[in-house]
């Protein structure tokens, strides 16, 4: 998917909290068709969507999506996106080719909380570091 000149690309763990956050909207929609917009859930996605396929792909370098050394200082070319107080969105770009890559989003089980061993920054510090989603690679799905 080519969004303001942007190709979009997206990891499958990006993908699969995805996919299952649509899922849960989905089965919220079944169950009460006239109050699941209303749910948390529905709103995540939502917000979710409008960075991914709208926010970010206007501008990915803003200052806004740098973290400085929050994920070590071998990791400043992952940016961040910020929604609903406690969600990350986590990306990489690259101007030259103007492709994003989506990596991760976090999900209720790993909230930001400063200190918490389930914080987000710390789960995906993790994850670089075990580089058990191979973040480094090109192992990417295009949108």
């Amino acid at each position: 998917m080519i969004v303001n000149g942007w190709t979009l690309y997206a990891h499958p763990l990006f993908i699969e909290q995805y996919q299952l956050l649509t899922e849960e909207v989905e089965k919220l929609k079944t169950k009460d068709p006239k109050a699941y917009a209303k749910k948390n859930a529905t709103k995540r996605l939502a917000a979710m969507q409008k960075l991914a396929f709208d926010i970010i792909p206007q501008d990915p370098t803003k200052a806004e999506y740098r973290q400085g050394t929050t994920l070590g200082d071998n990791n400043k070319h992952w940016f961040r996106a910020k929604f609903f107080q406690q969600y990350r969105l986590f990306f990489r770009y690259h101007q030259a080719s103007k492709v994003i890559v989506y990596a991760w989003v976090n999900d209720g089980s790993t909230k930001r909380a400063y200190e918490s061993k389930s914080d987000a920054y710390k789960v995906f510090t993790k994850m670089l570091i075990a580089s058990s989603p191979a973040l480094t690679r090109y192992t990417y799905a295009s949108l």
